[in-house]
C-alpha cells in the first residue's frame, strides 16, 4: 500500500538549501533560536540576507524548515539502527524503544534545551506540526509494513494509528518523568508489545509473547 505521506520524508533537493538548513541548526545550537538572527544564518551558510530570504522565507519559516530537516536526519538515524532487522513485528517492538531513546539522547535537542529552553519548547510543542507530520509519514510506513506482513486490515487507517503513536512518543520524550515511566529498553519493549502493537491491530498474545525477547 502506498504511503500518501511519503513525500514529507524527502529532504531538500538543492544542496544550497541543505547548507542553509544545516547552518541554521548549528547556529541555533550555539546561541539558541531566539538570539539567532537571519544575518547569523546567512553568514554561517555563506549567502547574503537577500538570497536567504528568497530561498527560505522569513526567520520563522527558516526555523520550521530547519527543525523539519533535523527530524528527517533523526529518522534516518533510527532507520539505520533498524536496518538489520527483517522481521516487521520485531522492527516495531525494537523500533519503538530505539525511537524514544534516540530522541531523548539527541545532542541537538539537549543543547537547544540548555541554551534556549523556553523558545525551544515552543517549537517542540505549539509549532511542532511539521515535525509531527514528517514523523507520522515515517511511522505510516512501519505500520503498513507490519499490517501487510501479518495480513491485518487497515483499520483504523494507518495514518490515524501512526499519528497517535507519534504523539505518544512526543509526550514520552518531552515529559519522561510522568506516567507511564519507561526508563529502559525492557520497559519500552513491554509497552510496545502490550500497547503499541495492539493499537496497530496485532493480537495481544502474538506481540506480548515477544516482550521478553
Amino acid at each position: 500500500m502506498e504511503n500518501p505521506l511519503a513525500p514529507l520524508l524527502a529532504p531538500p533537493a538543492d544542496p544550497a538549501d541543505v547548507r542553509i538548513l544545516e547552518a541554521a541548526v548549528a547556529q541555533f545550537a550555539l546561541i539558541g533560536i531566539r538570539r539567532t538572527s537571519a544575518d547569523d544564518i546567512a553568514r554561517r551558510s555563506g549567502v547574503n540576507r537577500t538570497t536567504l530570504y528568497r530561498r527560505m522565507g522569513t526567520k520563522e519559516e527558516i526555523v520550521r524548515a530547519a527543525m523539519a530537516h533535523e527530524v528527517r536526519k533523526v529518522l534516518a538515524e533510527i532507520e539505520a539502527r533498524l536496518a538489520g532487522i527483517d522481521d516487521p513485528l520485531e522492527r516495531q517492538l525494537h523500533g519503538f524503544g530505539v525511537t524514544v531513546t534516540t530522541l531523548r539522547g539527541n545532542p541537538l535537542l539537549r543543547q537547544l534545551l540548555a541554551v534556549d529552553r523556553d523558545e525551544t519548547l515552543v517549537w517542540l510543542t505549539l509549532d511542532a506540526g511539521a515535525a509531527i507530520e514528517i514523523a507520522t509519514a515515517y511511522v505510516v510506513g512501519m505500520v503498513t509494513e507490519l499490517r501487510t506482513a501479518l495480513g491485518l486490515p487497515d483499520t483504523p487507517p494507518a495514518e490515524v494509528v501512526a499519528a497517535t503513536i507519534v504523539r505518544l512518543v512526543h509526550s514520552l520524550v518531552l515529559t519522561p518523568d510522568g506516567p507511564p515511566r519507561l526508563p529502559d529498553d525492557r520497559s519500552l519493549r513491554e509497552f510496545a508489545a502490550t500497547v503499541i502493537c495492539p493499537l496497530i491491530g496485532v493480537p495481544l498474545d502474538r506481540s506480548a509473547g515477544r516482550a521478553d525477547q
